[in-house]
């Protein structure tokens, strides 16, 4: 009897883990799944991004070819021939009109319309607030949704009516071919949104979300059900010029959104489609496969019955032991270290070989859970925390996994030291890795110290940062460059110094003055890319210094465009100020081999580049 109720007991046993395994096979492949199909629509998409991206410069270029052409078209007599050429491209570039427009809703179309267009207002007070082109949508006054490209011209009178803009107008089916036609037939959702969440253009949808709104994110946040660090990622990282993807359900229905840059300024592409669209085919296969499992299972469940007993009854010893000496180690550790902990803020005992951490902390709150698995803890390392130290292992579950570890730490004098900070860079930290225990001439325990280094990190960035403007300053210019120089790291040095600067600040005032030496800083820092640098050096002297090789013909049309940038004029407290700029050159090797060389030489050039504008502005006068 005893026996019989046995096997019931280890049948049941069976019946459940067989029952377990199927759950558990079917949400390993459910997460495949996710996994496969967001791959797959992120393809799609990048694919779609790129078309997008050249869509845009494409109709960018043609504005600033006609915007060209419409400062000559005023003066000549014979204007129907160049305006019949706009009308005869309409063919070829698909757009459903051409228009002149100015800030009072006022609109001329090269086809010979004219009028006023309230229901454009928004996009037009967008043209007028932007700086350059912009793209937007808007819905035309017969309620059809339309797709416009416009930026700021030189005024152009035509008819007695000036006109201040210049736009190219597509209908939305074109939009809709280019980015929801190529992405599953229709099917999808598709949105060109800013980093904020705040939409550009879309198609028109086809899921539940509805067509009017601002903004995505709030929407979705708002009305459909996911888990929410996924949304605060998404927003983290569109930012951050990074891709991803985030699941949720919107009125009992699964839809997968995937996001990631489109390379132009800060917008990304979002593409929303039904999982049962992605993943009916796969999800038959589970299904199926699942079902063999079962049968399978059940044909051989006689037969592991009592091996499975005799692996579950050893794996309880196992555990059991594995318990009992966890603790027998853990009440030796607090002895241990009972002295090391009166001088580290937290450390951490970890036990490689049965992956298992002790964690205790004697500064502040918990960072962690105390005890867990050591590779989970890694785990969650990596994604709270990210390593500062430069060199091969750039993640820190990398720099702490087990086998280089090993690799790193081969006698008791050996340890690793490395700085590492959350991801919002607000804390700073320094964490040591010691080996404590060895069998067998193999590393089987360490210690993690970790101490906190905020306060030195503030210091540092105040020294090295100018007061006023908020840029890196003379100090760390030096820093920067003699670090280069020692790595033999190509490099450019563009040296600036303002012109017509000391008259602003004679007639408005010094306050006047750092205002606009703060808008200058903010200007020179959009001529350089994020692994460039920008440097006050002193008074209205500025330097840049650009990352990589770059020939003296690319040099000289970023001293252009660095002196066409400072040069355009400034709001600043109500007046509207011009101020210009020289600017010099050289290049790292080819010019110069220390940071005094290359100094002067730039400093040299731009001297002459003064020289050359005092020159200029004593003609004109």
């Amino acid at each position: 009897m005893k026996q019989r109720r046995k096997n019931i007991l280890l049948g049941a046993g069976l019946v459940l883990v067989m029952l377990l395994s199927i759950v558990a096979y079917s949400r390993y492949t459910q997460r495949q799944i996710h996994h496969e199909s967001t791959q797959n629509l992120l393809s799609t998409y990048g694919q779609v991004s790129k078309t997008f991206t050249m869509f845009v410069q494409r109709n960018w270029n043609i504005l600033e070819i006609w915007s060209d052409d419409l400062a000559q078209l005023a003066e000549e007599t014979n204007t129907e021939v160049k305006w019949r050429r706009y009308v005869n491209e309409k063919a070829n570039w698909q757009y459903s009109e051409v228009a002149l427009f100015n800030a009072d809703d006022q609109f001329w179309t090269v086809s010979g319309r004219r009028g006023d267009a309230p229901h454009m207002q928004s996009a037009l007070e967008e043209v007028y607030t932007m700086d350059g082109p912009i793209v937007t949508s808007y819905i035309s006054s017969k309620g059809v949704r339309k797709v416009m490209f416009a930026q700021q011209i030189e005024p152009v009178t035509m008819d007695s009516v000036t006109y201040t803009s210049l736009a190219i107008c597509y209908d939305n089916s074109v939009l809709e071919n280019m980015l929801g036609g190529l992405a599953y037939e229709g099917q999808s959702d598709c949105y060109i949104v800013r980093s904020n969440g705040n939409i550009v253009l879309s198609t028109e949808p086809k899921s539940e979300i509805p067509e009017q709104m601002t903004n995505l994110f709030d929407y979705l946040e708002a009305n459909v059900k996911a888990d929410q660090p996924y949304f605060d990622e998404m927003r983290k990282n569109l930012p951050l010029q990074y891709k991803g993807s985030v699941s949720y359900t919107f009125n009992r229905k699964r839809y997968y959104m995937v996001y990631q840059p489109v390379g132009v300024k800060d917008w990304a592409i979002i593409g929303i489609v039904p999982t049962n669209v992605m993943d009916a085919g796969m999800r038959q296969v589970q299904m199926f496969t699942i079902a063999l499992l079962a049968v399978l299972s059940l044909m051989i469940l006689g037969g592991i019955g009592k091996i499975f007993y005799d692996k579950e009854k050893t794996r309880k010893e196992k555990a059991e032991a594995e318990r009992i000496e966890l603790q027998r180690r853990k009440e030796l550790t607090e002895q241990m270290f009972h002295g090391m902990a009166r001088i580290v803020d937290r450390f951490v005992v970890c036990d490689l070989e049965n992956d298992r951490y002790e964690y205790h902390e004697r500064r502040r709150k918990e960072l962690y859970p105390t005890e867990g698995s050591y590779l989970d803890l890694l785990s969650w390392l990596s994604r709270q925390y990210v390593i500062l130290t430069d060199g091969e292992n750039a993640k820190l579950v990398q720099m702490l996994a087990p086998e280089n570890l090993r690799a790193k730490l081969k006698e008791e004098k050996d340890s690793i030291k490395f700085e590492y900070a959350t991801r919002d860079r607000k804390n700073f930290l320094m964490m040591t890795v010691v080996p404590v225990g060895w069998q067998n001439g193999r590393l089987t325990q360490i210690i993690m110290i970790s101490q906190d280094m905020s306060g030195q990190h503030i210091l540092q960035e105040l020294a090295n940062t100018d007061g006023l403007t908020g840029l890196l300053n003379k100090r760390y210019f030096d820093a920067v460059t003699r670090a280069l120089v020692h790595q033999e790291q190509a490099f450019v040095l563009f040296y600036l110094d303002l012109d017509r600067f000391k008259s602003v600040n004679d007639t408005y005032g010094h306050e006047v003055g750092d205002k606009l030496l703060q808008a200058v800083a903010k200007r020179l820092q959009s001529c350089i890319r994020n692994q460039d640098y920008a440097f006050r050096m002193g008074g209205d002297e500025f330097a840049l210094l650009t990352i990589g090789a770059m020939s003296p013909e690319e040099a000289h049309r970023k001293v252009e465009l660095i002196c066409k940038t400072v040069a355009a004029p400034y709001h600043v407290a109500g007046s509207l100020l011009t101020i210009g700029t020289s600017c010099g050159f050289a290049l790292y090797p080819e010019e110069g081999t220390d940071t005094d060389k290359i100094t002067r030489l730039a400093d040299q050039r731009m001297y002459k580049h003064k020289q050359k504008n005092h020159a200029l502005q004593d003609h004109g006068s």
